[in-house]
């Protein structure tokens, strides 16, 4: 099917969040929803997934959180409790149709799970997904935030993970073997906390490092994999 990108922006707590809505039809509501990492990453960056979940049937958007690529503005002053905010409201006005799938990247996995209970996404495809403590969520970017960040030695208590728990979608985990951002504990209690899902499965990409999204963009054989496995994952949703 021929997938258009059409853009659209949402006004939010004093901000005009803009995306991209990845659909075979112009008057499709998107049912999985992207949410970007930290850093310079952008929506754009998982274009090569959502547009390959669109062509099968599974139409969906991502935008740029503030800060960030079409957004813009100042990144100091948001937080994680803002990108929360930011992305629930983004949900509501597209509407995101269920069965919803939510799709996410390293800072973007943290928020992915605090959005379980308002969302009740049935799948969430994470990849090198970031955990933190309840602390570090009202903290602004910036100084104060990595302070926190540096200091934390036990994610357990995470709010990320106390919601996982609570989950019974199905989970798809993507690492990089070669990930020197995210610890080996915050991955390992991904798959460990995630008890009530209907199913987990994780994909171990040998040899990429943390900027999944930009390494399997330069690989399409492996891009195709992750595509396959994430559509059988999401197939019969219901």
């Amino acid at each position: 099917m021929n997938v258009q990108r059409l853009p659209f922006h949402v006004d939010a707590a004093g901000a005009r969040l803009h995306g991209s809505r990845w659909v075979t039809q112009a008057d499709q509501a998107p049912r999985v929803l992207a949410l970007h990492g930290g850093g310079v990453s952008t929506h754009r960056g998982a274009q090569w997934l959502l547009a390959a979940l669109a062509a099968q049937g599974w139409p969906g958007a991502g935008f740029d959180f503030v800060g960030h690529g079409e957004t813009g503005g100042a990144l100091e002053g948001s937080s994680l409790v803002h990108r929360i905010a930011q992305a629930r409201a983004v949900a509501e006005a597209l509407p995101l149709a269920a069965p919803r799938v939510l799709v996410a990247s390293s800072m973007g996995g943290h928020i992915a799970c605090r959005l379980i209970e308002a969302l009740r996404p049935r799948a969430l495809l994470l990849f090198c997904p970031a955990a933190y403590e309840a602390a570090a969520e009202s903290q602004p970017f910036g100084p104060a935030f990595q302070r926190t960040i540096r200091a934390t030695t036990d994610f357990d208590a995470s709010p990320a993970f106390d919601a996982l728990e609570c989950f019974d979608g199905r989970l798809l985990l993507v690492l990089g073997s070669e990930d020197a951002v995210i610890p080996p504990a915050v991955s390992a209690a991904y798959r460990r906390r995630a008890r009530a899902a209907e199913r987990v499965e994780v994909i171990v990409l040998e040899g990429a490092g943390h900027l999944l999204h930009r390494w399997l963009d330069e690989r399409p054989h492996e891009a195709a994999r992750v595509q396959a496995r994430a559509l059988a994952l999401i197939d019969g949703l219901g």
